[in-house]
Order: structure tokens, then C-alpha cells, then sequence
């Protein structure tokens, strides 16, 4: 009975792109966040009391860029939504790459501030693109398969990332989440050549065909030069 009901729903290409993107997302969290005090307390002048603060300072920041971004997006097209998810999501792995880097209390409380501001400007947009492509005969069914995606990765990241902190120390963990966190954009590309193909008519769809095409003759170009 189930495995006739699972036949018969069809997931749209937007949402199959956004829960990839969010398995790959929290992955990326999770790869981290599990022992996340472990690490702060090991630099100098860290705690487990100063990790709980910079995780504060996360959920601050995050609250007001997200009322923000939220706010700004309202009654925005698509085309918006889609560059303020692309832009949140880069900031985030730059900020892992800046804990790889420079590890230190004052940059924990930076990065963390700055993980903040990417997620709060990120998941507005990510998730009014999430409920507006939902069928309202499948959407309790879908949010379930997004819950049960998410969870899964992210139980087999805590674990990967526990392995790899004892074994290689934490600075790769934050190397593997910056490349995660950049890889969670490919799907929302993926979804941009959908909705690109879907709105031919629209000026951000003539635009991308038009930057289309002149990266096209340029290629062509370079090639007759060099031959």
C-alpha cells in the first residue's frame, strides 16, 4: 500500500533540488555542531561557557538578518529569492573556511556572527521557493520526506565528523563543510535552468539566454584563436 502511494506522488524538479540542497546544507552543520564545544575549548581562552555564547551570538544574528531578509523579499520575484539564497550560502562556506583558517576565540564569535547573517539572509527565500512550489494534496507528505532526508544526513555526518576529529583533528571538518556548504548551491542552479525553461518570457530568463549565447561565441572564439 505504501510503495503504491510512493509511486503514484510526483515530486516536482524544484522541491527534489531543495532537499538535496538541504541534506547537503546540514550535513555541513552537522559535520561540526555535535562537538562543536569540544573545539572552542581546546583554543586558548576557550570554554565550553564561551562556545554556548558564540552559538548566542549565531541565533542573534541570525533572527535579525532573517526578519530582515524576510522582510525585503516580500512581494519579490523569483529572480531575488534565488540571489539572496545563493549569496547566504556562499557567505556560509566562507565562513567554515575562515574557522579552518584562523582558529581563535575572537573569530569564533566573528564567523559565528557571520554563519548567522548567511543563514538569517538565505532561508526566507529558500523557504517561501519550498511552500510555493508544494502541492497542496502532497505538502504534509513532502515536508515528512524533507524532515527524514535532513536527519538522515545529518545523524551520518555527526557520526563521519566524530571519526574525523579524533583521527585528523577539526580543521578539515571545516574544510569538508565549507565544500558542502558550496555544493548545496548546484541544486538551486539546477533550479534556476528549471524556472528558466519554465519562464522563457521573462527579462532574468532573455538575459541568462543572452549571457547564454555571448559566453557561447566567446568559447568558439578562444578555440579558432589558439587552433
Amino acid at each position: 500500500m505504501v510503495k503504491n502511494k510512493l509511486a503514484k506522488l510526483k515530486v516536482n524538479s524544484v522541491i527534489k533540488a531543495i532537499i538535496l540542497a538541504e541534506m547537503l546544507l546540514w550535513s555541513a552543520w552537522n559535520f561540526i555542531m555535535p562537538i562543536f564545544s569540544i573545539y572552542v575549548s581546546k583554543l586558548p581562552n576557550g570554554s565550553v561557557e564561551k562556545a554556548a555564547s558564540s552559538f548566542s551570538v549565531y541565533l542573534l544574528t541570525r533572527v535579525v538578518f532573517g526578519l530582515a531578509s524576510g522582510k525585503y523579499l516580500t512581494g519579490k520575484r523569483t529572480r531575488h529569492k534565488l540571489f539572496f539564497l545563493v549569496m547566504g550560502m556562499s557567505l556560509l562556506s566562507l565562513s567554515y573556511l575562515g574557522l579552518a583558517i584562523a582558529p581563535s576565540m575572537q573569530n569564533v564569535y566573528f564567523f559565528y556572527a557571520f554563519i548567522g547573517i548567511a543563514l538569517g539572509i538565505a532561508s526566507p527565500a529558500k523557504n517561501s521557493l519550498f511552500s510555493t512550489n508544494l502541492s497542496k494534496e502532497k505538502d504534509t507528505f513532502i515536508w515528512s520526506i524533507l524532515d527524514a532526508g535532513v536527519f538522515l544526513s545529518m545523524a551520518l555526518a555527526a557520526f563521519i565528523g566524530g571519526v574525523i576529529a579524533e583521527e585528523y583533528g577539526f580543521s578539515i571538518l571545516f574544510y569538508i563543510a565549507a565544500l558542502l556548504s558550496l555544493a548545496s548551491i548546484i541544486p538551486y542552479l539546477i533550479y534556476v535552468n528549471y524556472w528558466i525553461k519554465n519562464n522563457p518570457n521573462t527579462t532574468f530568463a532573455k538575459n541568462s539566454f543572452q549571457l547564454s549565447k555571448t559566453v557561447r561565441r566567446k568559447i568558439k572564439f578562444l578555440s579558432k584563436m589558439q587552433n
